[in-house]
């Protein structure tokens, strides 16, 4: 069964816990992290992107100038593509670009992703993560004491706010609730800290290994 070292509130070590063998214990497969990172990135694109065409553009219902006489090119509209201000040929128009991952390879993705942090020794385990007001400096002294450096992936529970604020400020940091996190944050982070009811609640929410492979 996969280990990580235990921490206390002040970076100290205190141990080590057992990881759940069904969510950082699985095999890594390159194919799901990249299918779960492109979902995610895909579902985070807007589409709000817009052109006008030639026939949405206001304007340009006169013919500018005679058809035949004047030694140029026919045209029908000063709104055309060619004119400055008329239309935009095959520019961008709002799109749906959201792809569709089935419950459980996401779930898989985000297990293998969290595997793949274990076996590095990137997951850091602290037995409370809880600050009663916001406080970037005590939350900047707990990730010292752990001795993180580079990206930080910060992992916790519903209902601590204070907690929250008190890590968003830092830089390298990013802070995700439970229920919010995805394979992306994981792969991209050098170190994924997260308390002791955080794993706990990790537990209850994936399938058991192998499950929707």
């Amino acid at each position: 069964m996969p280990k990580a070292n235990l921490y206390n509130a002040a970076g100290q070590t205190s141990g080590q816990v057992d990881l759940p063998e069904n969510i950082f214990g699985l095999k890594v497969k390159s194919s799901h992290l990249h299918r779960g990172v492109v979902t995610y990135l895909s579902n985070q694109r807007l589409g709000t992107l817009s052109t006008k065409t030639k026939g949405e553009v206001s304007g340009g219902g006169k013919k500018p100038f005679k058809q035949k006489g004047t030694g140029q090119a026919r045209q029908g509209s000063s709104r055309a593509i060619q004119y400055v201000g008329g239309g935009i040929a095959f520019g961008p128009k709002p799109r749906d670009f959201s792809v569709a991952l089935p419950k459980k390879m996401r779930k898989l993705a985000l297990a293998e992703s969290l595997s793949d942090k274990a076996a590095r020794g990137r997951v850091l385990v602290v037995d409370s993560i809880k600050f009663d007001a916001p406080k970037t400096k005590s939350a900047a002294a707990l990730l010292k004491g752990l001795g993180v450096k580079g990206t930080v992936l910060v992992v916790l529970e519903k209902g601590q706010d204070a907690t929250v604020r008190s890590f968003r400020n830092l830089r390298g940091v990013t802070v995700r609730l439970r229920d919010n996190l995805n394979v992306y944050d994981v792969v991209r982070c050098e170190a994924l800290v997260m308390g002791v009811p955080t794993l706990t609640g990790l537990t209850s929410t994936h399938p058991k290994s192998g499950e929707g492979a």
